[in-house]
């Protein structure tokens, strides 16, 4: 809720005084301060009716449902506008009630707009930042705005280019050390997963830089520019050339430049719908320390189409987050955070914690479920397997396409399951030809992450790798 507030109000506050919920506009001075009671009280129907707006916005993926969703969340944020101004005026409560009731009706309508379309992620450049850019130009001529603007524009759509081409080495010329590692792993596994992310008639429409620190140490000039863009982004499997997904919509996005002598190197993108509110700092902390790159919503360019825990996986409904990639033991190897079914919430129970890491030999499908309490149901396409051991079997339930290649499953041994079983949360395993899955539902904490990693490598040592 912190990072959302400290994210939406200055915005937000815009908004309502240009809706006529106060500002400095009309005239004098005075009143400022009552004009900023009425912007705090109207957040109370504007923070529920975003996190409705921004809910019901999954469905835009879903064009045959989007209309109905729409008119869901202007039915239910009308409704309580039209009883916030129908109470306001005939209740009679004086200037104290429209004081509170008033503002809410308005708060909600505008939070219902900022959900559904994103109304707020607008760019826009602070005065701070405006005035700071002039500033550092007077001294440095390598801060001219319109040069930056520019220079970035022509690195937008030569990412672009490299990236839908997979050509690492191009993006080499422009990016730091750091991203470009992170991008080549990135592209890396797209090739692993058979797979393009194709971004043809890509359109800037708008940039602006906002934000931007000019330091006594050239080495640490920063700045960020955000774009509005449009695009045809289209995943596809290689494999079959099947269309995954695709997304016309316009898109906005912050790029991070750093400095590097007279010349600028992109440093990394972000996404201005990324939920903030599901990055963990301490998962990010992990990864640096374990030499894997983060990120928080990048992950789900590699939601996997086949297996057990992701069949209900599904592009535009499904959603990968707090990915990090990297090799361990040489081996391409992604721990990550994996809803089925996006949520708004900050915990979601039906949320897994995955660890992928890519073999180099091939056992077809296997699942090793732990047992539930209640039902365990059939798996579809797999046949059930009974292991030699008693206790195993009282614990886990093995599904598997082949039998043969089955008991040649390395982590199918009573010493590693132990190990599995001795955790403080059920972990199961999937394997899908040569890529190995340990996952868990429920537990997301950087400790899991921690775990599942410990675990990893005991699995590497008993496969070998």
């Amino acid at each position: 809720m912190g990072e959302f507030l400290l994210g939406q109000i200055p915005l937000f506050l815009e908004e309502f005084a240009r809706a006529g919920g106060g500002g400095s506009g009309g005239g004098s001075g005075g009143g400022s301060g009552g004009g900023g009671l009425l912007m705090l009280i109207a957040l109370i129907g504007y923070v529920p009716m975003y996190y409705l707006g921004k809910l019901l916005s999954i469905g835009k993926y879903k064009h045959d449902r989007w209309v109905i969703l729409q008119v869901i969340g202007w039915v239910v944020a009308g409704a309580i506008a039209l009883a916030t101004f129908i109470a306001s005026f005939l209740i009679h409560l004086g200037i104290v009630g429209f004081i509170f009731l008033f503002p809410i009706g308005i708060g909600a309508l505008l939070g219902m707009a900022g959900g559904l379309y994103a109304l707020f992620n607008k760019l826009r450049q602070t005065g701070r930042i405006t005035s700071a850019l002039r500033i550092a130009e007077k001294n440095d001529y390598a801060w001219n705005e319109k040069n930056l603007q520019k220079y970035a524009e022509g690195i937008f759509y030569k990412f672009q280019q490299d990236w839908s081409n997979l050509d690492g080495e191009s993006m080499g010329r422009y990016l730091t050390r750091y991203y470009q590692n992170h991008t080549n792993l990135m592209l890396h596994a797209l090739v692993g997963a058979h797979r393009r992310n194709k971004m043809t008639d890509v359109r800037i429409r708008k940039s602006l830089i906002v934000n931007m620190k000019d330091d006594a140490d050239d080495s640490k000039d920063v700045f960020v520019i955000g774009f509005t863009a449009s695009a045809n982004d289209q995943l596809y499997d290689l494999r079959d050339n099947k269309l995954l997904f695709q997304d016309k919509n316009e898109f906005t996005e912050y790029w991070r430049f750093v400095r590097n002598g007279n010349h600028w190197l992109l440093d990394g993108i972000s996404q201005a719908t990324a939920n903030k509110m599901s990055a963990r700092g301490n998962i990010a902390k992990f990864a640096k320390e374990h030499n894997l790159y983060y990120s928080l919503d990048w992950g789900w360019l590699l939601l996997p189409r086949d297996g057990y825990l992701f069949a209900n996986g599904k592009f535009g409904k499904s959603d990968i987050n707090n990915h990090t990639i990297g090799f361990v033991n040489n081996v391409l190897t992604q721990l990550y955070t994996y809803q089925p079914v996006v949520s708004q919430n900050t915990v979601d129970p039906n949320e897994y914690i995955v660890i992928q890491t890519n073999v180099p030999k091939t056992y077809g499908r296997i699942l090793v479920r732990r047992k539930s309490k209640y039902v365990n149901w059939p798996v579809k396409g797999l046949t059930k397997i009974s292991m030699e051991w008693g206790d195993f079997n009282d614990k886990y339930e093995v599904f598997a396409s082949d039998l043969e290649r089955v008991t040649s499953f390395e982590l199918l041994n009573p010493s590693f399951m132990a190990k599995l079983h001795d955790l403080p949360y059920m972990v199961s395993i999937e394997v899908v030809d040569n890529v190995v899955y340990l996952f868990t539902k429920g537990n997301t904490s950087a400790d899991a992450y921690k775990s599942l990693y410990d675990i990893v490598l005991k699995a590497h040592k008993e496969m070998k790798l």
